[in-house]
């Protein structure tokens, strides 16, 4: 249950929270692969290949401030492709190679920008009742992100983790974001769907916290936890 009382801001995870169902996006990836593009990947011959290219991207720093969500996927799903490949997961085609990245990346564009939409219906009326701040693991081009998906305005700041050299598990990056927003954490409820990233640190700082569900059989009792993201308007 949450106390309301004292809550001023709420401060949002993006990825997995704002642009998914409460779902971890290797899981999202999965599911389009196999949906649409029909190939034959599974949790455990893809996760290396999902993780590989996660870390490539910081890395090799490709993406730009400039860089809209479709560049951002292309690169990711490039790396993962590449990797699969490498593997031996998926043969070495030309079609592996280039279109099929490219289809992935717009799949996976549209999937998140879906559900950003749906987000839009829910931070629009909590932004005229609390502040919001935008926490999150990203590649230094959130804001040009969220300016695209038309949620930008209902922030009052962005932190992000490449442009602030720290990354979540690691609660200075909410501890930065509520600092600079003027607010101390128990002036605060956080909203995330990790409970290592988002969770967990937010607790340690003395925050409420809500935690985004994929199901009822993913709720716990030890959270406020939700199955949908406007649940929010019934619990705020």
């Amino acid at each position: 249950m949450i106390h309301t009382e004292k809550v001023k801001a709420l401060a949002f995870d993006f990825g997995g929270t704002l642009d998914s169902p409460f779902m971890h996006w290797m899981k999202i990836y999965l599911k389009l692969y196999g949906e649409e593009l029909h190939l034959p990947l599974t949790g455990e011959n893809f996760r290396d290949s999902y993780v590989y290219a996660e870390q490539m991207m910081e890395r090799l720093q490709l993406v730009k401030p400039s860089h809209s969500l479709l560049e951002t996927q292309s690169f990711k799903t490039r790396l993962q492709f590449d990797d699969l490949i490498r593997r031996g997961i998926l043969p070495d085609t030309q079609e592996n190679r280039e279109e099929l990245p490219e289809r992935a990346a717009r799949l996976v564009t549209d999937f998140s920008s879906r559900y950003v939409t749906l987000s839009k219906k829910v931070l629009e009326p909590l932004s005229k009742r609390y502040t919001l701040l935008l926490v999150s693991n990203y590649y230094g081009n959130l804001k040009k992100i969220v300016t695209d998906l038309g949620i930008v305005s209902y922030f009052s700041s962005i932190t992000d983790s490449t442009l602030e050299g720290i990354r979540k598990p690691d609660a200075a990056l909410w501890k930065l974001a509520i600092d600079r927003a003027g607010f101390t954490p128990d002036e605060v409820v956080v909203i995330g769907d990790s409970v290592k990233n988002d969770i967990l640190p937010a607790l340690s700082l003395g925050c409420q916290v809500v935690k985004g569900c994929p199901s009822m059989a993913d709720v716990t009792e030890d959270v406020s936890c939700i199955t949908s993201l406007k649940e929010l308007l019934d619990i705020l």
